[in-house]
């Protein structure tokens, strides 16, 4: 479960530091959003149609390495861009931003569905894995 509300707050981050982008930095900032709302909408749209222990585990691993892919971008972002944690949001962002909340919002449910394959050793390996990948990540 820890690991679960680890990729939730990695998630809410995400919407609310690109939320307070403006003028410089918003091309990144759209980037960054698009990215995340993508690798999001693949793993709850992965584990919600996952039909063994291997879609889940496949769902979870492909999860995994878009974020630690995104998470050091948006870390760089945050850094290059501390002004922008608050503010008011870049025209054109709305739709990605409205795509990745509402993918977050059906995290739970997928989740529900995880729970059908979690006695499975390569589910539990692939959630470890991702636990660990999102700690050193954070």
């Amino acid at each position: 479960m820890k690991r679960i509300l680890v990729i939730l707050v990695t998630i809410l981050l995400t919407a609310f530091l690109v939320s307070g982008c403006s003028a410089d930095g918003s091309s990144e900032a759209k980037s960054i959003i698009k990215n995340q709302a993508n690798v999001t909408e693949d793993y709850v749209n992965g584990l919600a149609n996952a039909k063994s222990a291997d879609d889940v585990v496949n769902t979870i691993e492909h999860y995994t390495a878009g974020m630690k892919k995104l998470i050091p971008e948006l870390q760089k972002f945050q850094k290059k861009y501390p002004e922008y944690q608050q503010g008011k949001m870049p025209e054109g962002m709305d739709a990605d931003a409205k795509r990745l909340e509402a993918a977050a919002a059906k995290i739970p449910g997928a989740m529900m569905k995880v729970t059908t394959y979690m006695m499975d050793e390569k589910v539990q390996r692939a959630i470890t894995q991702m636990g660990q990948e999102m700690g050193k990540l954070q």
